[in-house]
């Protein structure tokens, strides 16, 4: 991994808060939770109950989220290792989204105990 793009990834861990997956299980409903891996990921391995899989660079484009999403409400997001996550995070800030937090890597939320689903 080259310099430049490890000084982004540590940017992004700095503004985007971490969150462990035990503060979320009893309420996971209260968070718009978002995987950002890509679908052969999800597909392989699953993904977090209710999670919708919108892949980094789909956010990195787009920079928003449907309309149903508010600029305060709770926002997890994951990937693999969490700086990816990380990464769509920072752009979701840029973005207007205030209340973003990043879960980390999939397995953290496996090894909780969390409920999860196979891919759409």
């Amino acid at each position: 991994m080259d310099n430049k793009l490890k000084k982004l990834i540590q940017e992004a861990h700095e503004i985007i808060k971490p969150i462990m997956p035990e503060e979320i299980l009893n309420n996971i409903e209260d968070y718009y939770i978002i995987d950002v891996r890509e679908l052969d990921e999800v597909t392989k391995s699953g993904k977090v109950k209710g999670a919708l899989n919108i892949p980094k660079g789909v956010i990195e484009t787009t920079m928003k989220l449907g309309k149903e999403v508010k600029a305060e409400q709770p926002i997890v997001v994951y990937c693999e290792s969490g700086n990816r996550a990380a990464l769509a995070g920072k752009c979701l800030n840029e973005a207007g989204y205030i209340n973003i937090y990043n879960l980390g890597g999939f397995a953290n939320w496996v090894k909780a105990g969390g409920q999860i689903e196979t891919a759409d």
